[in-house]
């Protein structure tokens, strides 16, 4: 990050506007806070850099990947990403702390708990932050099919939550709403 606010790899341009970022190895981006009229937390997954042009589709950097910009307050600065939970810190204008959860953490976190069979947690997740549940199937259907299934009825044990579950299946392909980061298909 230059003096002139300006954020750099290497001696590629990545932001021309950011006030602070954080580079997650865990979650595999970096993460920056543009600022100006419309301040936004932007995504850049570490594997597509290479590739990265600031300068494309204007104020609207393409959502690379799976990972989608989220409108922060004015004057916000990127404190901490925790390395181990879709969460991270930034510090408001007026002092104050504040945690949040945004998208770009939270749905690749998730997609790698189902793929890991970590089944409950992923469901916790996607029910507090409104995540759509048919993304357990949509994910890898055959998988499912064979073993995520059982999982998720061993792993959830109210029958609410399973209820929940069930109720919120559909026959659309959740994917093209959330779309898989490269990463996780591996």
């Amino acid at each position: 990050l230059s003096s002139r606010y300006r954020l750099y790899c290497g001696e590629r341009l990545l932001s021309s506007a950011s006030s602070s970022f954080e580079v997650s190895l865990s979650h595999r981006f970096i993460t920056h806070v543009t600022i100006g009229s419309r301040p936004h937390l932007h995504f850049l997954p570490i594997e597509s850099l290479r590739d990265f042009d600031p300068f494309t589709e204007s104020d609207n950097h393409a959502v690379l990947d799976g990972y989608e910009p989220r409108l922060v307050e004015r004057g916000a600065r990127l404190v901490s990403i925790f390395p181990l939970r879709p969460s991270l810190v930034l510090q408001m204008p007026r002092g104050n702390l504040e945690g949040i959860s945004p998208r770009g953490l939270v749905l690749p976190y998730v997609m790698s708990k189902i793929q890991n069979g970590e089944i409950h947690e992923a469901f916790d997740i996607m029910r507090r932050q409104r995540v759509d549940l048919n993304l357990i199937v949509d994910l890898n259907p055959s998988n499912f099919l064979s073993c995520v299934a059982d999982q998720l009825i061993c792993q959830i044990e109210k029958i609410d939550s399973i209820n929940l579950f069930i109720s919120s299946l559909i026959d659309v392909d959740s994917t093209f709403k959330y779309p898989v980061p490269s990463w996780i298909r591996q």
